[in-house]
């Protein structure tokens, strides 16, 4: 048999792994170093971080005795030894090895080693934002353009692989800042409090069946332990915020806490030309242009409370909330030229818009002696109202003093929610093998009140039209349970097999015309994954699911939004949700000077997809709405790499192509083609604590049912400065920096109609960024811990 000392010279080699865990709370621990030694040397053969599950794996290694050295601030170094057989692919799982803690408090801890800016895990792909000086001052969706497959438009919507029908999760947990539009929601949440972003595209029975492209897990920066703390002030010539966050940890309770506020500015613009068809002939011409500018302010918070019964009994209590508003302005001239001519007229426009969101999580945890065997139960409060306003005066055109016609609407939407979760997990062999069984209970209130009045003219009142006017009261019980069983075998192949089952109930009230609708619904969603790691880091991982999409309140919502009278647009309460099946093929490699690469293969069908589809009359108005009236079939390719070509410079590439096929019978609509986004990351660092970032994407055009979505670009540079000891970073920001405005152009092409539109918006955006971090820390780390994940409600991007 080889000693350790001259192991690596071996051709046949295997893989040592193990767990790491807090000899008192039996909770993994994240960061901790372990290095592989030869027995007879203090010489490193390797070295690995432990991940957030706390496992660790050295990989190419072979047969012989080695030593391990385990290392983590605030606790006490750990050896253990490790015997590796002498035969093929005898792989060496090692016995969980505990770290006690000491007593040292650290006035400051600077940690040099970092993870990847892009981490390939078992199921997901993982952004690294604390990294990135790029994000500094920044608000979520300037986080988000820089994620592996995710493609974030110039308006803040988001589509992974294709596809917008995903969920957003926040710490593993629902959030109601995400109840009715994503892209508003991620303007309210600052960068600087996002530690990483975690894209699930095939998400086991363990998470809600909702989001049929996958699942976005946010998570914000964690406790310390200790007393720490930061400050954080962002100006620039759209964007400016300010922040700061406190983190201690006293005995058995610990609380961090995190507030801020920001405002944005923005404008832009649109053009649009439609024409109305017949027999292949245009009767008429509507032509539309419009100017607008807005200001968003918002204030985010959140808090987390732990307290440690004991060793094995945990209570924790975390919350969310945020305030928002958006006012704005608009001008927008319509001019209609057909064989009736219609008075062309303008329409001055004040619109605006408030938002309160919160929740309240309370959990339990108990833990067992075996690692990884836990029971939790959870509830979680949460409630979001979102109300908004507009009044509009309309003049002829050539514009003279006199008001022809005045509108004003109230659009007052409030969600409540409440969820009631139970899991447990039992491992068995060590850990190698896992059971995950649990069970839901989501209750939805959602209530909507909208009133529109108008007058002819200023000199007469405003009288109620109740056309356009209605309250909808809509109710859904959602009960699910799910099981989820994972086989690891010694030959490094890995098997998972679970399925969740789903009853949901719906009641629908338009209190307004007496009309109630109601559904229920059984859904039984199977979730299989088989994966092989093979030598020298490669892995390959094929995975099948089912997915539903259930449509929110935005999509059910029959208001009548009629600011522009010639575009209205309304929901749809009769929706079924999207049931998609996913079909992926990952090969993944990770080398020993740090360069990872993946490949993933996929393919998703949604028979009952849903759409907007617009339709025009004859007076040339055009009414849009939702319906499950397609098949959405889409085929991609996603391709990433990242790696260190020199010991200071971090580069990171994402390559994806989607073929996407969209067909409506019903329509006789048949529209396909390719898409494609392109992205770059490079970071290098200088001596004197100095560091230079460049990021870059493009976006090729995308189909829509009824037409196509143009193409954009994005890209900007960041400095970044770092005084280590008085503990404060400067960062310059620029994006775009060369262009005012970035315009995007969209076609719709029809048998009745075709519009050629184009919409510009703010691209410049210039920023500094300061930061000040104070106090001292334990460096003990946190238990992991649950938190409920209501996958299951469609937002609006």
């Amino acid at each position: 048999m080889a000693s350790g000392a001259d192991a690596t010279t071996t051709p046949d080699s295997s893989q040592i792994s193990g767990l790491v865990i807090d000899s008192v709370s039996r909770q993994p621990v994240e960061f901790a170093t372990v290095a592989l030694l030869g027995i007879a040397s203090q010489t490193p053969i390797a070295g690995d971080l432990t991940d957030a599950t706390g496992r660790f794996s050295f990989n190419n290694i072979a047969p012989g005795r080695y030593r391990l050295r385990v290392t983590f601030m605030g606790y006490e170094d750990r050896m253990a030894e490790a015997l590796l057989p002498n035969r093929p692919d005898a792989d060496l799982n090692l016995p969980p090895l505990l770290l006690r803690t000491t007593s040292q408090t650290l006035s400051e801890v600077i940690v040099t080693g970092r993870r990847d800016l892009i981490e390939d895990k078992e199921d997901r792909v993982v952004y690294n934002a604390g990294n990135d000086p790029t994000n500094a001052g920044g608000t979520a969706v300037d986080v988000m353009k820089k994620v592996p497959m995710l493609t974030v438009d110039p308006d803040g919507s988001i589509q992974l692989k294709g596809s917008s029908s995903i969920k957003v999760l926040i710490n593993n947990k629902p959030s109601s800042i995400m109840a009715r539009s994503i892209s508003e929601a991620l303007q309210m949440i600052p960068a600087e409090a996002i530690k990483s972003v975690e894209v699930i595209t095939a998400p086991s029975a363990k998470y809600d069946a909702e989001g049929t492209a996958g699942v976005i897990n946010i998570i914000t920066k964690s406790k310390l332990q200790g007393l720490v703390g930061g400050i954080t002030g962002t100006t620039g010539n759209r964007t400016h915020n300010l922040g700061a966050n406190l983190n201690m940890k006293q005995g058995k309770m610990g609380l961090t806490a995190y507030g801020g506020g920001n405002r944005n500015l923005n404008d832009g613009g649109s053009a649009s030309n439609r024409r109305s068809l017949l027999a292949n002939q245009s009767v008429s011409e509507l032509r539309q242009s419009s100017t607008n500018r807005s200001v968003n302010q918002s204030g985010y918070g959140s808090f987390n409370l732990d307290y440690d019964l004991d060793s094995t009994n945990q209570f924790g209590v975390d919350g969310s909330f945020s305030v928002g508003g958006r006012t704005g302005s608009s001008i927008r001239d319509t001019r209609y030229e057909g064989s009736q001519p219609r008075q062309p007229f303008r329409r001055y426009s004040d619109n605006s818009a408030q938002n309160t969101n919160y929740d309240v999580n309370l959990n339990y945890t108990r833990l067992f002696k075996r690692p990884e065997q836990e029971f939790t139960f959870l509830t979680q409060l949460n409630s979001s109202d979102n109300d908004s306003r507009y009044a509009l005066d309309q003049f002829n055109l050539p514009q003279n003093e006199f008001i022809n016609y005045r509108e004003r609407n109230t659009n007052l939407n409030r969600t409540t929610e409440w969820t009631i979760q139970t899991d447990y997990e039992h491992p068995f062999k060590k850990g190698k093998n896992t059971l995950e069984v649990g069970a839901k209970s989501i209750r939805r209130n959602v209530e909507s009140d909208f009133n529109l009045q108008n007058a002819r003219s200023d000199s007469t009142a405003f009288v109620d039209d109740p056309r356009r006017s209605n309250q909808f009261d809509y109710q859904q019980w959602v009960v699910a349970s799910y099981a989820s069983f994972r086989i690891s075998t010694s030959k490094r192949w890995t098997y998972t097999l679970g399925g969740r089952y789903e009853f949901t109930d719906i009641d629908a009230n338009f209190v307004s015309n007496k009309t109630t609708f109601q559904d229920q619904y059984h859904i039984l969603l199977p979730n299989i994954a088989l994966s092989k790691r093979f030598k020298n880091n490669r892995r390959v991982r094929l995975s099948y699911s089912q997915r539903i999409q259930r449509p929110n309140i935005f999509f059910l919502n029959p208001f009548i939004n009629s600011n522009d009278p010639k575009n209205l647009s309304f929901g749809n309460p009769f929706l079924d949700p999207e049931r998609a099946h996913s079909l992926e093929l990952t090969y993944s490699l990770y080398t020993k000077k740090g360069l990872s690469m993946n490949a993933t293969l996929f393919s998703r069908m949604t028979n009952n997809a849903i759409e907007r589809v617009t339709t025009v009359d004859t007076a040339n108005i055009s009414y849009s709405t939702y319906q499950n009236i397609a098949k959405n079939s889409t085929y991609g390719l996603n391709l990433f790499s990242s790696g260190r070509p020199a010991k200071n410079w971090q580069l990171n590439g994402n390559i994806s192509l989607n073929y996407s096929i969209l067909n409506s019978e019903a329509l006789r609509i048949l529209n396909r083609n390719w898409n494609y986004k392109l992205s770059l990351n490079s970071n290098v660092s200088f001596p004197h604590d100095y560091s230079v970032q460049f990021q870059g994407s493009y976006q090729s055009a995308r189909i829509l049912l009824q037409g196509q979505s143009g193409g954009f670009y994005g890209y900007g540079v960041a400095i970044r400065k770092e005084y280590k000891k008085q503990r404060v970073v400067f960062t310059l920001n620029a994006e775009n920096f060369m262009t005012r405005y970035n315009t995007i152009a969209n076609q719709f092409r029809t048998v009745t109609f075709v519009t050629d539109a184009s919409s510009y918006n703010a691209f410049r955006n210039v920023r500094v960024t300061a930061n000040w971090r104070f106090g001292r820390m334990n460096a003990k780390p946190n238990r992991a811990k649950k938190r409920i994940s209501n996958d299951d409600g469609k937002a609006v991007d």
